[in-house]
């Protein structure tokens, strides 16, 4: 294991140049470098993607 947030998301390298990224449910994806590992993992845990999409959502009436 490389990497382990306090929100339970995960890092590991799995062969040489590719890493699995995992949140804390268990939802993993494969990456093919450590920079794009981390970008993942940025991304499932703040759930956007800055500057493409965001996270803001309308309120429920």
């Amino acid at each position: 294991m490389i990497a382990q947030t306090p929100r339970g998301s995960s890092i590991q390298k799995i062969e040489a140049g590719k890493f699995l990224v995992c949140d804390s449910e268990n939802v993993c994806f494969f990456t093919r470098s450590l920079y794009l590992a981390e970008e993942q993992l940025e991304e499932m845990e703040l759930g956007y993607r800055f500057p493409y999409s965001t996270n803001f959502r309308k309120a429920p009436a």
